[in-house]
């Protein structure tokens, strides 16, 4: 992500009640086709993007720009209705620090983000930490140096195993921008984080990166592999001696003119969900929104 300097206006509307023909995100069930998730409740006035799902779906977070900057919020499935959005206070009194890029571990206890650090003209993106805790999450942390750096990190994704991916914004000879993996150790710590490698990190500059929990597949963001627009989603499979397929244009189902980003799968492979936003900066966007679809299409790409 990049710095975001656009105020916006929150705009909730309450809860969106669900019938039997409905979804759990407050619309009718989608199919190979993206669709906007809950229209008025999830995707408001505001800027919307990255959704993320807990483990049985009934409880979703997401990041929506307020007063110039990313809050993570979130909404319970209650009652057969989405509850209102939620903001997620969990930053440190003091700190000039928005949140977004959310991904939860597989138990749904704790929540990675990536936290963006504004000291006068200058900002600092690290991966950070909260946990859930009886009272609500708990003030949230910074991941220590094996993953934070000077370079910049972020879109932190936990799949089965506990390890986390994350792109680090730092060139070296693989390309300009590597995804990481850092297996998860005993106690809680993670190992020093290893690039994937080709044809994942290449001198094609990419964005957000998801991970599939099984580490069979990945998908990413990237704007200098040729497409359809500003930004759009690429997919990789893993082969049978565990190296990547060459990345593949996820096609003009999901890109289009504009910029696709923030790929995310719901834990149980279900749904595939994205943003898409309007403007070709952070300085000139007019909106972004999250899409969803039925995860299926992706095997559809193999």
């Amino acid at each position: 992500m990049h710095r975001y300097v656009l105020p916006f206006i929150l705009s909730l509307t309450g809860t969106q009640h669900l019938g039997a023909e409905t979804a759990p995100f407050g619309d009718r069930w989608p199919g190979m086709t993206p669709a906007l998730i809950a229209p008025g409740v999830i995707n408001s006035e505001a800027t919307e993007i990255n959704l993320v799902f807990n483990q049985d779906n009934t409880e979703l977070f997401f990041s929506r720009i307020v007063d110039g900057g990313f809050r993570m919020y979130t909404s319970r499935r209650l009652d057969d209705a989405w509850t209102e959005p939620r903001w997620i206070d969990v930053i440190p009194e003091g700190s000039k620090t928005e949140a977004v890029d959310l991904a939860l571990s597989p138990d749904d206890r704790l929540l990675y983000f990536l936290g963006i650090t504004h000291d006068g003209e200058t900002q600092q993106m690290d991966l950070w930490v909260t946990e859930r805790m009886n009272s609500g999450w708990s003030e949230a942390r910074r991941l220590g140096p094996e993953i934070n750096t000077e370079h910049g990190e972020f879109y932190p994704v936990v799949v089965a195993d506990g390890s986390l991916y994350f792109v680090r914004d730092e060139a070296t000879a693989l390309g300009p921008r590597n995804l990481n993996r850092a297996a998860r150790q005993s106690g809680g710590v993670f190992a020093s984080p290893v690039p994937v490698g080709p044809p994942i990190d290449t001198p094609q500059r990419k964005g957000d990166t998801y991970v599939s929990p099984d580490e069979r597949y990945i998908i990413f963001s990237s704007n200098e592999r040729g497409g359809h627009g500003s930004s759009d989603l690429f997919v990789s499979f893993r082969t049978d001696d565990g190296g990547w397929t060459e990345p593949r244009n996820m096609g003009s189902t999901i890109n289009g003119p504009e910029l696709e980003f923030c790929p995310m799968v719901s834990p149980d492979g279900r749904w595939f969900s994205f943003s898409r936003r309007y403007g070709d900066s952070w300085a000139t966007t007019t909106d972004a929104e999250i899409y969803w679809m039925d995860a299926a299409f992706i095997e559809t790409l193999r």
